[in-house]
């Protein structure tokens, strides 16, 4: 079931008796339950009308009795079942015993005062399981997969609205590039920069460069950006700015091989034919992440990837041994960086 339709009945007071909500976008999930908690129950018998359970610690079967149990000073009762791994192929180290026919006869006459929520973060529901197919013919089940490109900017825009600011959509891709593509971090930056502009405002380039937070991956991100691009004179400025805040080299040198290696998989992965979500699910890394690490990759040759990644292995071991100093071998690295792009096939 699409996620606005959901939402919109929600809103409405139109409850269905269970919901599946799968899929690694946890913060429009935790948006979701956060509705569902405002609109189902009434605040005051909070309560004693809501519960959350852990599916790892608390059995599938005392969930459910908690379900079929009356609403007390209320009119809907809401029971939020989380890491529901029964409904995917992981199986966790728990004792604990899911029990599927429990919810399979739950789900014959589910009570109308009740909403279940089952809840996973895993990618994709096993469909091959019976529960997982009676759940898809008699359940509201909603995906939350990472948003990317169109999506991901949309999302943004309408978060800026929220916060009663307007951003165009170059800034948006502006903002996205410089903070990243997780949501809660967006967030917290949008209502920031929406603060700082003022009410009905719009969040400017000045707004995002003066404001906009980069975690320290982001950084390395930005540096190889920049030297895939030929910049090497930002590039090793943006080394210095990182230096300067106190960041270990050995820490930027690990991150640099982290992210060398997400070039050198997308470099052997892209031309197999498989898509930009097939290859960010198998490297476990977000859309974008990919989409901007397919963009650098091109300035590189397989061989040279693979040339830099053996250099940083060997200047971890001189960093880490005192053979050499750490801010001359950052140096070196982004210099010879600079120059294998330069030999790209």
């Amino acid at each position: 079931m699409p996620l606005l339709s959901a939402i919109r009945e929600i809103r409405q007071k139109q409850f269905s008796p269970i919901y599946v909500l799968y899929g690694p976008e946890s913060f429009l999930a935790e948006d979701f339950l956060a509705l569902a908690r405002k609109e189902m129950i009434d605040p005051e018998f909070m309560d004693l009308n809501m519960s959350m359970y852990d599916c790892t610690e608390t059995g599938l079967s005392e969930i459910l009795q908690d379900a079929e149990t009356l609403p007390f000073m209320g009119e809907h009762r809401l029971v939020i079942a989380r890491q529901a791994y029964f409904l995917t192929g992981s199986k966790p180290s728990t004792k604990v015993e899911s029990d599927p026919d429990a919810l399979l006869d739950y789900l014959q006459n589910p009570p109308p005062y009740t909403t279940l929520i089952l809840h996973t973060e895993a990618d994709k529901l096993d469909e091959r399981k019976k529960l997982v197919k009676t759940l898809q013919q008699k359940a509201k089940v909603i995906p939350f997969p990472l948003l990317k490109d169109g999506d991901l900017y949309g999302w943004v825009e309408r978060q800026a609205g929220k916060y009663q600011a307007k951003i165009d959509r170059q800034q948006t891709m502006k903002l996205v590039e410089r903070v990243g593509a997780e949501l809660r971090l967006l967030d917290k930056e949008i209502e920031k920069m929406a603060l700082f502009v003022g009410v009905g405002e719009s969040i400017t380039d000045e707004a995002i460069e003066l404001l906009g937070a980069r975690t320290l991956e982001q950084d390395v991100f930005a540096l190889i950006e920049q030297v895939a691009s030929g910049r090497l004179d930002k590039a090793l400025r943006m080394m210095y700015d990182c230096m300067k805040t106190g960041e270990e080299p050995i820490k930027l040198l690990a991150l640099l091989a982290r992210q060398f290696r997400m070039l050198l998989h997308v470099k052997q992965l892209a031309p197999r034919g498989y898509s930009q979500q097939q290859v960010a699910g198998m490297i476990k890394m977000h859309p974008y992440a990919v989409k901007k690490a397919m963009e650098q990759a091109r300035h590189f040759s397989e061989e040279s990837l693979k040339k830099l990644l053996g250099i940083l292995a060997e200047e971890d071991f001189r960093m880490k041994s005192g053979q050499v100093d750490k801010r001359l071998a950052l140096e070196l690295f982004i210099a010879r960086a600079h120059d294998e792009r330069t030999k790209r096939s």
